[in-house]
């Protein structure tokens, strides 16, 4: 999300407020007396002139709408394993992608052969150095962009594979429950659970990591 949060909680970097993209982060209530309550609440919300209208949340209350939502997720799991399995085949199928890496790591090579032989040429021959300084510096601009292709496919290969990691880890959740769930499981949130995005009228939908997004 291109934003930077620290925390040892499982709900850190996960919940999202639906007001101004913000992180939610934890903040504790009564920390010295037995009524200690740990709630979370958007990190802008007193930074702005105008504040965020999106409620704080209980860790309670996180638990038990994580719970109904993948519970409502079991009553379609066919239908969504199927699904599931096409956009893993689809993400994992990096066959184009791969055609285009070779293509660019060719050219790339030929691009650097021809700037070994430039530098080669001025350093045994006497040159105009004006016109060898922007030779060099077209073939180094060439090099470069191809390199920034290369690099933005390789980018592109590696998050495909991880959402098909992520969509397998999600599948195998999904597929081992067949029962409702009856109480919140730190192993499964974590490996379903993408994003939760919470909104000013208390909505809250659940992204899950197989893209399919219900609310809670």
């Amino acid at each position: 999300l291109g934003k930077k949060y620290t925390s040892n909680s499982i709900f850190a970097c996960k919940i999202l407020c639906g007001d101004c993209g913000e992180f939610y982060g934890p903040k504790v209530w009564h920390s010295t007396d037995k009524y200690r309550t740990v709630i979370w609440q958007c990190n802008a919300k007193f930074k702005n002139e105008k504040r965020c209208r999106t409620p704080h949340l209980t860790e309670d209350a996180i638990r038990m709408r994580f719970v109904a939502a993948f519970n409502e997720l079991i009553t379609q799991r066919e239908t969504l394993l199927d699904q599931c399995r096409l956009m893993q085949s689809a993400l994992s199928d990096n066959t184009i992608i791969e055609a285009k890496i070779r293509e660019l790591e060719q050219e790339i090579d030929v691009v650097a052969e021809l700037i070994r032989k430039c530098i080669d040429e001025n350093s045994r021959t006497i040159q105009n150095q004006q016109e060898y300084n922007s030779r060099y510096n077209g073939l180094a601009g060439r090099y470069e962009k191809l390199q920034k292709r290369l690099d933005d496919l390789a980018d592109t290969r590696a998050a495909n594979n991880a959402t098909a990691d992520a969509i397998g880890a999600f599948m195998f959740e999904l597929s081992e429950r067949e029962a409702p769930v009856e109480e919140f499981c730190d192993k499964l949130w974590i490996a379903v659970i993408d994003r939760i995005t919470v909104y000013p009228d208390a909505r809250i939908l659940f992204t899950f990591k197989g893209g399919i997004s219900i609310e809670g």
